[in-house]
C-alpha cells in the first residue's frame, strides 16, 4: 500500500531523508516546517495527505506539534507522531489529541512504511489496553497537577505579580520600585504569598512555583 504522506519536521535532513526514501518506495511525499502553524495547515489543505508524520517539538514559529493534530485531522489525514519523546504523559497527550500513535525518529524505514500501511488500512498502532493505560496515567497526572496548583489560585493578581517578580530574582526593594508601590506594601504581599502557599521563605515559594510549573497568565504578564 502506498499513498500521500506529509512530513512535518523542522530538521531538514530528517525530512528530506524520509521524503527520498519513501518516494523511492512509491509514496507521494511532501515536507514542510512552517514557518508557522498556519503555513503547515495550508500545505496540508493543498496537498491533502492520507497520513502526516508529525514531529512534537517544532520550531518557535510553529510550536508544539500536539496543537496541530486536531487541525491536521480536520483535513481527513491520519496523524502519526515522529519523535524522540519518551515521556508517557506527552505521548498520551498526542493520543488524546487524535494521533494514531508514534514512531521513534531512529525507526527503520521498513518500520515507518509498515506503520503507514497499518494506519491507512485502519489497523491500530497501539493496542487498546496500552492506549487506555496511557490515557488513565494522563488523567491521574493532570489531577495531581491541579491539586499542586490549587494554592496558587488563592493568590490575588497583585500577589501573583509579586511572586512572578520573586521568581525572576527581584528583591522586595526592586519590586516596590518597579511597581511604584511602598516597600511595606510589597512586604505585606510577600507575607500573604508565603502564608497562602504554606511555606516559610521566599526561596521555598519560588522553588514550589518552579516545581509545579506555575507562571503568570499571558494577560497578567502583559500588564505586570
Amino acid at each position: 500500500m502506498t499513498g500521500r504522506v506529509l512530513v512535518v519536521e523542522d530538521h531538514a535532513l530528517v525530512a528530506i531523508a524520509l521524503q527520498l526514501a519513501l518516494s523511492a518506495r512509491g509514496w507521494t511525499v511532501e515536507t514542510t516546517d512552517g514557518p508557522t502553524a498556519a503555513d503547515v495547515i495550508d500545505v496540508a489543505e493543498r496537498f491533502r495527505p492520507d497520513c502526516v508524520l508529525l514531529d512534537i517539538q517544532l520550531g518557535d514559529g510553529v510550536g508544539s506539534g500536539i496543537d496541530l493534530i486536531g487541525p491536521l485531522r480536520a483535513t481527513d489525514a491520519k496523524v502519526v507522531m515522529l519523535t524522540a519523546e519518551t515521556r508517557r504523559g506527552v505521548l498520551a497527550s498526542c493520543l488524546e489529541a487524535g494521533a494514531a500513535g508514534w514512531l521513534c525518529k531512529d525507526a527503520f524505514l521498513d518500520d515507518v512504511e509498515t506503520a503507514l500501511g497499518d494506519v491507512l488500512a485502519g489497523r491500530p498502532l497501539i493496542g487498546r489496553g496500552a492506549r487506555e493505560a496511557l490515557l488513565d496515567e494522563l488523567r491521574i497526572e493532570r489531577a495531581g497537577q491541579r491539586r499542586a496548583l490549587s494554592p496558587f489560585e488563592q493568590l490575588t493578581v497583585r500577589e501573583r505579580r509579586v511572586l512572578a517578580a520573586l521568581i525572576d530574582g527581584m528583591s522586595a526593594e526592586e519590586i516596590a520600585e518597579a511597581h511604584f508601590v511602598a516597600l511595606t506594601t510589597v512586604r505585606t504581599q510577600i507575607r500573604a504569598v508565603l502564608q497562602k502557599l504554606g511555606v516559610r521563605s521566599q526561596l521555598a515559594a519560588v522553588a514550589n512555583a518552579n516545581r509545579v510549573g506555575w507562571a503568570l497568565d499571558d494577560d497578567e504578564l502583559a500588564v505586570a
